[in-house]
């Protein structure tokens, strides 16, 4: 008996300790009436309450345990389940500090009486780490969230720009093929220098320009002389033969589209205006631009912006317009053909480039000048040209103008046999210049001689032997003019 007194007194005496040293709080309280019967000198640290604050005292009865109603709920929930356990349970301290403790409360017998000890632990410090974290988890994926789109959309404008550098490259190999064609503008007459000097004039700002010519006698040419003089030359000069894409390409072309925008859309690409952003974007014959289009173009001119085929994306853009025609557009507007709003917004700076049959001093010079580049590209020997030539040249009326005149010098070089070029028999095509008693209109005469060289190429319109070649047109731009001067195959009535 006494030995188990013993042991009894040494086993309460290391609870004690134990108790008194723990770093938990620790509540001991009577199951039945929930009166507080001990409380360990850890938890009246953190609390700040005495001892005797705690003793024969309720939860509820505690400043740090002021809620009550939740303290009630708790004390009955204990006492059905015998353990309640609350991971993040807010206490206040007597100076009035908030702290959170994990709160765990069990019921066990001791001495045949249940009793109830509450361990409380306190997870202030360990919270304030976990929300400290958790806004740093936050705030750097929002970061990354953030630098993600700010990479999304750097990716997409490279992406763009890769596009835009990539189609400006193959625009601008055509047009270095197209802007050395000729070397430079040959000629030293009248009507020519006043056409360099109105380009001169108009080239420094972005006035809209209309240059206005016969086919064949270097408008685009006159087009990249103020390209290359204005403050845009940096970046190429995009050229778009309306005449030459068929009506259903051409909103595409000079406007983009969408992937999918259309059956056969299988990608996106990027339309002339766009590319030509900062640039000079040359129209060149926009008198056969279709009417449904005008007004689109009208708006781009207008405002600098449009929507690419298949988007409702308003793209903004800084062009320069050029245009150029061999049409009468004041005509073609009067018969409804083309839109007149159009036309006055076009005709700001027209220039009118004069045809060859007007600048006959200065055929000779462009003789020469064709006739060393294609004796040089054929390793021929020219060394001069007959008079009786240059005569017979300047006296003929060049329909075609100078892309007719470069035409039949370049076959002239192909056939000369020796060192002074002559025009064969082959080539007498040439007609002396209409008197003022001829009546006939110049599309009269375009359309007699076309018909004439058709007939001699017996209606072949392409390749080495074919009229397109002999005019010193492209084939497009012949069939073209074949439509609008109502020529036909007599075996078939069709142009080709």
């Amino acid at each position: 008996m006494e030995q188990s007194e013993q042991r009894m007194k040494s086993s309460e005496i290391r609870y004690r300790r134990l108790f008194e040293a723990a770093r938990d709080g620790i509540l001991i309280l009577d199951a039945e009436t929930g009166k507080i019967a001990d409380v360990n000198p850890f938890l009246v640290e953190i609390l700040g309450y005495s001892r005797e604050d705690f003793l024969g005292k309720n939860l509820w009865e505690i400043g740090a345990f002021k809620d009550i109603d939740a303290s009630k709920a708790a004390f009955s929930e204990l006492k059905q389940k015998k353990y309640v356990r609350y991971n993040d349970l807010p206490l206040k301290t007597k100076d009035g500090r908030l702290i959170a403790v994990e709160f765990v409360s069990n019921v066990y017998l001791a001495d045949q009486e249940e009793v109830i000890q509450c361990n409380i632990r306190d997870i202030t410090e360990r919270k304030r780490i976990e929300t400290a974290l958790l806004n740093a988890h936050v705030e750097l994926e929002q970061r990354v969230e953030e630098r993600t789109a700010e990479l999304k959309t750097a990716l997409t404008e490279i992406s763009l720009l890769k596009e835009q550098v990539e189609a400006e490259n193959l625009f601008f190999r055509r047009d270095l093929r197209m802007k050395y064609q000729f070397n430079k503008i040959i000629g030293q007459s009248s009507g020519l220098k006043d056409v360099l000097r109105m380009a001169e004039q108009v080239a420094p700002g972005s006035t809209t320009v209309l240059i206005l010519g016969e086919t064949g006698t270097g408008k685009e040419l006159i087009a990249a002389a103020i390209h290359d003089m204005s403050p845009r030359r940096e970046l190429p000069m995009i050229t778009v033969n309306c005449a030459a894409l068929p009506s259903n390409l051409i909103e595409s072309e000079l406007f983009g589209r969408e992937k999918g925008a259309y059956t056969g859309a299988d990608t996106k690409q990027l339309g002339r205006f766009e590319i030509a952003d900062g640039s000079t974007l040359c129209l060149d014959e926009i008198g056969e631009l279709p009417l449904e289009l005008q007004a689109k173009l009208l708006r781009v001119i207008q405002h600098n912006e449009f929507e690419r085929l298949g988007s409702s994306r308003t793209v903004k853009v800084d062009v320069r317009i050029v245009a150029t025609t061999n049409r009468n557009l004041e005509e073609e507007a009067s018969k409804g053909r083309f839109r007149s709003d159009l036309y006055y917004r076009l005709n700001v700076f027209p220039i009118t480039v004069p045809p060859l049959r007007q600048r006959k001093e200065d055929i000779p010079m462009m003789v020469h000048a064709f006739a060393e580049r294609y004796a040089k590209k054929l390793g021929r020997n020219i060394t001069s040209v007959r008079k009786e030539t240059i005569k017979a040249l300047q006296e003929y009326a060049w329909p075609g103008n100078i892309r007719e005149l470069e035409g039949v010098i370049e076959r002239a070089v192909i056939l000369c046999s020796g060192p002074v070029l002559y025009l064969t028999d082959e080539l007498k095509i040439l007609s002396p210049i209409p008197t003022s008693s001829d009546k006939q209109t110049l599309e009269e005469k375009e359309r007699n001689h076309i018909m004439k060289i058709l007939h001699e190429t017996r209606w072949r319109i392409e390749g080495k032997d074919g009229a397109a070649l002999i005019l010193g047109i492209n084939a497009s731009t012949l069939r073209a003019r074949m439509h609008k001067l109502n020529i036909c195959r007599p075996q078939t009535q069709s142009p080709d």
